[in-house]
C-alpha cells in the first residue's frame, strides 16, 4: 500500500489534470470540459475514508462492535417506548457479506441495526403554499441540499403524516427512483423553520448515532454508487436502466462499516477538510481553463479581424509562435475551426484571384437559370425575401446572395409514418443527418407513392437542413448528400435544398453553414422560444452567403479541407493525451480497492 500511496501522491499533479468532454447545448462550443481527475480525487478520498485509510486508529477510542451494541440497546429502548418500529428479522452478517476488509476495531452492521427509522416518504397532495414543504429528488443534489426546489403539501393532508415522517436535523436522504437521480444522497441540514416531509421517491434514514455524515460518506463512495446500476453483478437497485428502484428492504439490509464514534467524527472532519481543498483545486483549474480559453478566443479574434492578407500573415505569425501553448484543449481546437471558417467567408484563406468574370455575373446567370427551373412554391418563397445587405467586407470579385436565390428547389420532406419494413422506400430522418454528414445507420422506411418519391428523391450534392428540433444547437444544421446506392427520400422535419453545382458548389455552402455567421442568422431569431425550435422555408431562404467566383470556391473548399484535417489530427493528439492521463487516474486510484 505504501508504494501505491507514493505513486498516487508523486503523480498527483499529473493525474488530477485529467479532463473529459461533456455534451452541452446552446450557442458556442458543442462541448464543455469536465474535471475528471479531480472527480477521481474526490472519489479516492471517500474510498479511503470508508476503508479506514484516511485517518489513524487509536485504541483508546474503543471499538466499532461496542458502539453497534450500544446503539442496538438504544433501539430496543425506543421500541419499548413505541418511538421506533420493531426491527425486521434479517440474517446475521457473515464474512462473505463484507465487500472489503476493514481495520481492527471496526465492525460491520446492517443499516437497520444502527438506525432509528428507515422509510420512503409519502406521495403528497401538492399546494401552491402552506406550512409544510415536501422534499423531492430535485432537492437532493450532489452539491448539497436545495430547499428552493421543495413544493408544499395541502393543509388538509398534514394530519395523515405521523410525527416520525417530519424530517429532523441529521436525517440522511437517499434518492430511490429514476435513472440519473437514484443514488444521490445528502445529510439534511435543518437550518429552517419550515416543517419538512419527504415524497415517495426519497428514502429517509434516521441514524441512532450522532454522526450521520459518516453514513452519507459511505453511501457516496464508489463501492456503493457503482452498485446503483441494474446491470452491476451485485446491484442494489432493481428494474431497468430506464426506471430503477432502490427498495427499502435493500436499504435496511445494507451492510455498513462502523468505526468507533470518535473515529467517525475524525473521518468526517478530514473528508470535509480534503473536499474543501478539492473545491479550491477545482476552482483554480476552472479559472485556469477559462483564462486559457479567453486567451485563445482573443488571439483568434485578432486573426479573424484581419483586413488584408498581409495583416493576416502578421497576426498568424504571432499565434504560430505560441501555438503549442494555445491549442491544448478540445475547446481551443473547436475555436480554431471557427476561425478557419470565419477567415474563409471573408476571402482571407485564398490568394487574390483575377477571375474571368466576378461572382456577381455568375450569380445573375444562376438566378436566371433557377427561375426557369423553380416551381411556383419556390417562386413564392423568393418573392418574400429581401436583397442581402452586406454585413462585412468581402473581396471585390465576390458577391452576396441568399439561399433562396442560390437554389431552385427548397422542399419539406414526407409526413408519412415510417417503420422498419425495408421493402418500402428508405427515408432519412434527423438522426441520419444531425452530425452534418449523411449516415445510413438505423434507417426507417416509408410507403411513398411514385409521385411523392419522384419529388423527394435525393441526389448527390443535395443539402438537407434540420428545420425543427428541441435543441437550438441542432436546428438549422446542414448536411451534404453524397452519392447514394439507391433512391432515398427524407422526412418532414428536414428541408432539401438543391443548388446547381455548375454555378455554386454545395460543399462550399455546407462549410459556410457551419460558421458562426450563418449560425447566428439561424439561432438569434428563435433563441427565446420554448419547446421545439423551428426555422421555416422563408427564413432558410433568407440566409445570406458570401459567394466567391466558381474557381475560387474550389480553392476555399481545399483550404478548409486541409485545415480541418490538421484540426482533426491536433484534436486526436489532445484526446489521446487526455485519455492516457485519465487511464493513469483510473489505474492509480483503483489500486486502493
Amino acid at each position: 500500500m505504501t508504494n501505491v500511496n507514493t505513486l498516487i501522491t508523486d503523480h498527483l499533479d499529473i493525474w488530477t489534470t485529467a479532463t473529459e468532454a461533456k455534451p452541452s447545448s446552446g450557442r458556442g462550443n458543442s462541448k464543455k470540459t469536465g474535471l475528471y481527475g479531480i472527480q477521481k480525487l474526490r472519489s479516492l478520498i471517500l474510498e479511503l475514508a470508508v476503508r479506514g485509510k484516511l485517518v489513524p486508529q487509536y485504541q483508546n477510542e474503543g471499538d466499532g462492535s461496542g458502539a453497534v451494541a450500544k446503539l442496538a440497546r438504544k433501539r430496543e429502548e425506543l421500541v419499548k417506548q413505541k418511538l421506533a418500529k420493531t426491527a425486521k428479522k434479517l440474517d446475521e452478517l457473515h464474512e462473505g457479506d463484507f465487500p472489503f476488509p476493514i481495520p481492527h476495531g471496526w465492525s460491520w452492521a446492517r443499516l437497520q441495526d444502527v438506525s432509528e427509522y428507515i422509510q420512503r416518504g409519502k406521495g403528497p397532495k401538492y399546494a401552491d403554499s402552506g406550512a409544510v414543504r415536501v422534499i423531492s429528488q430535485k432537492c437532493v443534489q450532489w452539491n448539497g441540499f436545495d430547499l428552493d426546489k421543495a413544493r408544499f403539501i395541502r393543509e388538509d393532508s398534514i394530519e395523515g403524516y405521523g410525527q416520525e415522517r417530519f424530517l429532523r436535523d441529521g436525517d440522511v436522504l437517499w434518492n430511490s427512483t429514476g435513472t440519473g437521480t437514484v443514488g444521490r444522497v445528502v445529510t439534511l441540514p435543518l437550518e429552517t423553520d419550515d416543517r419538512l416531509v419527504a415524497d415517495s421517491h426519497v428514502t429517509v434514514i434516521r441514524m441512532l448515532s450522532d454522526c450521520p455524515r459518516f453514513l452519507e460518506i459511505y453511501l457516496s463512495s464508489s463501492g456503493i454508487q457503482n452498485r446503483i446500476e441494474p446491470t452491476h453483478e451485485d446491484a442494489l437497485v432493481s428494474g431497468t436502466t430506464k426506471q430503477v428502484e432502490l427498495n427499502v428492504s435493500t436499504v435496511l439490509a445494507l451492510p455498513v462499516p462502523f468505526p468507533p464514534m470518535a473515529e467517525q467524527h475524525r473521518i468526517v472532519a478530514k473528508v470535509e477538510e480534503l473536499m474543501t481543498l478539492c473545491d479550491a483545486l477545482e476552482a483554480q483549474t476552472e479559472d485556469s481553463l477559462k483564462a486559457h480559453q479567453t486567451l485563445v478566443e482573443t488571439c483568434l479574434a485578432t486573426l479573424t479581424n484581419s483586413q488584408s492578407p498581409e495583416e493576416l500573415t502578421e497576426n498568424w505569425n504571432r499565434i504560430e509562435t505560441n501555438f503549442d501553448t494555445l491549442f491544448t484543449t478540445e475547446e481551443s481546437v473547436e475555436c480554431l475551426r471557427d476561425a478557419v471558417l470565419s477567415l474563409a467567408i471573408r476571402g482571407l484563406l485564398t490568394k487574390r484571384y483575377s477571375p474571368d468574370e466576378p461572382a456577381s455575373v455568375l450569380l445573375e446567370q444562376l438566378f436566371q437559370s433557377n427561375m426557369q427551373t423553380a416551381n411556383s412554391r419556390h417562386r413564392t418563397i423568393m418573392s418574400k425575401i429581401r436583397e442581402v445587405e452586406p454585413p462585412f467586407p468581402i473581396p471585390p470579385s465576390w458577391a452576396w446572395s441568399n439561399l433562396g436565390s442560390l437554389s431552385f428547389d427548397l422542399r419539406y420532406g414526407t409526413s408519412k409514418k415510417c417503420g422498419r419494413d425495408d421493402s418500402q422506400t428508405p427515408v432519412l430522418r434527423i438522426p441520419n443527418v444531425s452530425g452534418g454528414q449523411v449516415t445510413l445507420e438505423d434507417m426507417k422506411f416509408g410507403p411513398l407513392e411514385e409521385k411523392e418519391l419522384s419529388d423527394l428523391a435525393l441526389r448527390q450534392n443535395d443539402l438537407l437542413i434540420i428545420r425543427s428540433n428541441g435543441s437550438l444547437e441542432i436546428v438549422g444544421r446542414f448536411a451534404w448528400v453524397p452519392e447514394l446506392d439507391r433512391e432515398y427520400a427524407f422526412a418532414g422535419y428536414l428541408v432539401r435544398v438543391r443548388i446547381d453545382p455548375a454555378f455554386v458548389d454545395p460543399r462550399y455552402i455546407w462549410y459556410v453553414s457551419q460558421s458562426r455567421f450563418v449560425r447566428d442568422q439561424i439561432e438569434l431569431p428563435i433563441r427565446h422560444g420554448v419547446g421545439l425550435k423551428n426555422v421555416n422555408s422563408t427564413e432558410l431562404a433568407s440566409i445570406a452567403f458570401p459567394i466567391p467566383p466558381r474557381e475560387e470556391q474550389k480553392e476555399v473548399i481545399y483550404q478548409i479541407d486541409s485545415l480541418f484535417e490538421y484540426c482533426d489530427k491536433l484534436l486526436k493528439k489532445i484526446v489521446d493525451k487526455n485519455e492516457s492521463i485519465a487511464t493513469l487516474a483510473d489505474t492509480l486510484t483503483g489500486k486502493v480497492h
